[in-house]
């Protein structure tokens, strides 16, 4: 092996240890018992493992409930940033109209402001549309992806449309040749050929709103709309940390980020370059 190549090795090591180590010692918690976890000296093994922590928190918490929201409002969420990014993508792509570049850097421009700088504007927003609509807003699952959707839309919209200035205009010339109408062409063609681009924004949609934290603790104060990132901290209580138990639920929580990882990596890598490649 050359030096540079063993050089080489021992960083990406270094690197994979370190950003590794957090997730092995989250596990490694979330299998220890109670006067190991608050021992004075911490230890890598653990000397009596048990799963007993994963138990109890679905019995002891609304785990399942928790569980249940985070997928609505991920699919949810997931599925109107495809649907309705793609649209966008493909007609800021294909159509040219006044403001077409204005308007692009005002949808990516909407995710400037820091998102803890909306909880606000938010939280009196949704008060309004009760008061107007009498539905409630605050701590549901409509509000929650309505507010994923905002967030994750620009992005995904920009991903996508990056993906579909690409494909060649011809295609879209060419199945109107054969009789296609506009969405026909999108539906048939565009979209299966920009599969991939679709299929990253999806994933990661997906991803950032399985972990969302913050808007999910202000606007969900109850087990009602409650996800899991949020449900991993009511093991913080006044005077102690139940480490165990906030281990075993950032580790279930953590789950369906190693799926998508090891499953659709190859998505994820070959829309964004494909898209980001003009």
């Amino acid at each position: 092996m050359k030096r540079h190549q063993a050089l080489a090795y021992t960083i990406l090591g270094i690197f994979l240890l370190v950003n590794l180590f957090p997730i092995y010692w989250m596990f490694v918690t979330s299998v220890k018992i109670d006067i190991e976890v608050y021992s004075a000296k911490p230890t890598l093994i653990p000397q009596q493992p048990t799963f007993r922590n994963y138990v109890e928190i679905f019995t002891t918490r609304p785990y399942f409930r928790y569980t249940f929201n985070t997928i609505m409002i991920s699919l949810a969420t997931t599925f109107f940033c495809v649907i309705l990014g793609s649209v966008s993508a493909y007609g800021f792509s294909r159509f040219h109209f006044f403001g077409n570049k204005f308007w692009r850097y005002i949808i990516i421009g909407s995710r400037v402001f820091p998102p803890i700088s909306l909880i606000v504007p938010f939280f009196i927003l949704f008060g309004k549309l009760e008061n107007w609509f009498g539905i409630q807003f605050i701590d549901t699952l409509h509000a929650q992806i309505l507010v994923n959707t905002y967030m994750w839309l620009p992005f995904s919209i920009w991903i996508m449309l990056g993906f579909f200035d690409v494909l060649p205009r011809e295609l879209d010339e060419a199945a109107k040749i054969d009789g296609c109408t506009r969405f026909q062409s999108f539906r048939k063609i565009i979209f299966p050929l920009a599969f991939p681009g679709i299929a990253a924004t999806g994933i990661i949609a997906f991803m950032g709103t399985w972990n969302e934290f913050m808007f999910n603790l202000i606007l969900a104060p109850t087990p009602a709309a409650k996800n899991l990132s949020v449900g991993a901290s009511d093991f913080i209580a006044d005077m102690f940390v139940s480490w165990n138990h906030m281990g075993a639920g950032a580790m279930i929580a953590s789950l369906p980020a190693f799926i998508f990882i090891i499953f659709f990596q190859r998505y994820i890598v070959s829309g964004l370059v494909a898209g980001a490649i003009k």
